[in-house]
């Protein structure tokens, strides 16, 4: 659905709402996305960055935020609905709410079979709800650093500092790689490229297609590893406020190499955090768990079970 025109009259044809909201869902992650690019692009030095602050529920309130109590569950059942799709964003959501169903398995947080009884009362209800899909943003932003950062070392030209550029290194890249895209993924990069030539077709920038989809240079990307633990893991740092210490010592558990910098010591992660990968800690100073297993250290171990290997 290219507007939101097509999407009311699908909606009409179908009889079923779900996809004026879907075409909204997927503005939604859309602008969470290129927000993520714009920091890398317009902000060279990594330590100006600033990463997984609540970007997406920002994003979400501006489309969502009108939504009322009585209307909220139509909203979190089209979520889940969403996630169902076979669609580069639909996954993007998927993952997150893998995540917040690890956190709800382990503690017995947010939406699930543990919280039946709270999910049927209704003001209760509701609550559950808007505080699960505030946490499962809290996942998404996690997984849209880390594409983004992976995209600063493997593809820099997508993070070009001219957003319009930035578009269209992505259509030559998606060029480059059009043979391995399924036929929905086909059928849009025809049409986005066609619609593409015709806005660029008296612009120098349009070469930038060609050059993209020919050149691979990439970036040297010394702590791969480390970053994915890092940055996948951020939401257990801000929602159990762990220390560096404790993040330290739950990505020993997970690296295979899991000593030397910057994980030797608890300053050199902080700094290498805050200088590289745009994260800092917020709010009130944590305490160290002295076993080194902090709250949340199991869903840390779900979703990067050994060498960083996290679905991410």
């Amino acid at each position: 659905m290219k507007s939101f025109e097509e999407a009311k009259a699908v909606c009409e044809r179908e009889q079923d709402p779900f996809y004026a909201d879907a075409f909204m869902i997927e503005a939604w992650l859309g602008d969470v996305v290129l927000e993520a690019a714009t920091e890398y692009a317009e902000k060279k030095n990594a330590k100006d960055r600033a990463m997984q602050t609540g970007q997406s529920w920002r994003a979400f309130l501006k489309i969502f935020g009108h939504v009322q109590d009585e209307d909220f569950h139509h909203v979190f059942e089209h979520f889940f609905r969403f996630a169902d799709y076979d669609d580069v964003q639909a996954v993007k959501l998927l993952r997150a709410i893998i995540a917040l169903s690890y956190e709800h398995e382990c503690y017995g947080d947010y939406v699930g079979p543990k919280t039946m009884a709270l999910a049927t009362q209704r003001k209760e209800g509701i609550r559950l709800m808007r505080r699960s899909l505030e946490r499962c943003c809290e996942w998404i932003d996690a997984l849209v650093h880390f594409q983004t950062h992976a995209l600063w070392h493997m593809a820099p030209l997508m993070l070009d500092s001219d957003a319009e550029k930035r578009e269209l290194a992505a259509l030559g890249v998606g060029q480059r790689n059009f043979v391995d895209k399924d036929d929905f993924g086909k059928r849009w990069w025809e049409w986005h490229h066609g619609e593409a030539a015709e806005r660029f077709k008296d612009s120098p920038k349009w070469q930038m297609v060609g050059k993209a989809m020919a050149e691979q240079k990439e970036r040297t990307w010394m702590y791969r590893e480390l970053d994915i633990v890092v940055i996948s893991l951020w939401p257990l740092v801000k929602l159990h406020n762990w220390t560096y210490r404790d993040l330290q010592s739950v990505a020993r558990m997970i690296l295979a190499a899991p000593h030397g910098y910057p994980l030797e010591r608890e300053q050199e992660l902080a700094t290498y955090c805050q200088n590289v990968l745009g994260l800092r800690k917020s709010g009130l100073k944590g305490r160290s768990n002295a076993e080194g297993k902090p709250r949340g250290w199991e869903v840390a171990l779900k979703l990067c079970p050994r060498r960083a290997e996290s679905s991410y």
